[in-house]
């Protein structure tokens, strides 16, 4: 085990119970699954943002990798959105039926059918739906034509993104999609 030591602020914060709770997430010594951990202690950075008590953007999360899923949701909520994640095609259904979100971030290799696939029914099944953003490892240019062309509001990869620029993205793209633009490809 390593012993980290920094010095101590001259004047401490006061912190929420919710708050410690989900910095103990990533201590090493902290027993139980990350899913149990959030389940026992929700997050209370959603409500702490926005004291007028607006509703958050909520943000649907098509994506089984569960390392990136967790990655994006971690930074998503602490940037003040509601997040919701499905790890299926049919999962993100389920959720844009039941919920509306204000936008979709797409992954495009998904186990039970591709994202293309997911996208094409999205606009087929929700004439109205919310935009999506295609997150995704494949960069090829038939890809992202193939994506754009299906009505994306945008095409990113991975590897050249970071949860951090993709959710500083998010209030532009929700802008764009409502104007009925469509962004430039990265």
């Amino acid at each position: 085990m390593v012993e980290v030591r920094a010095p101590r602020p001259a004047v401490l914060a006061p912190m929420s119970a919710d708050f410690q709770a989900s910095v103990s997430l990533w201590l090493p010594d902290r027993n139980g699954s990350l899913t149990e951990i959030t389940s026992r202690h929700p997050s209370s950075l959603i409500q702490d943002r926005d004291p007028r008590g607006h509703q958050p953007t909520h943000v649907l999360l098509i994506e089984d990798d569960g390392a990136i899923s967790e990655m994006y949701r971690v930074q998503l909520e602490y940037d003040g959105y509601l997040v919701s994640v499905a790890t299926t095609g049919q999962g993100g259904f389920d959720v844009l039926a039941a919920s509306r979100p204000d936008i979709v971030l797409l992954d495009l290799l998904l186990p039970d059918r591709s994202g293309l696939e997911i996208m094409s029914d999205i606009k087929e099944r929700f004439p109205h739906h919310p935009p999506v953003v295609i997150l995704s490892n494949y960069g090829e240019p038939t890809m992202i034509e193939r994506g754009m062309s299906l009505g994306a509001t945008e095409y990113l990869v991975k590897s050249r993104v970071t949860p951090a620029s993709v959710s500083q993205s998010i209030p532009g793209w929700i802008d764009q999609a409502r104007r009925g633009q469509s962004g430039p490809r990265n």
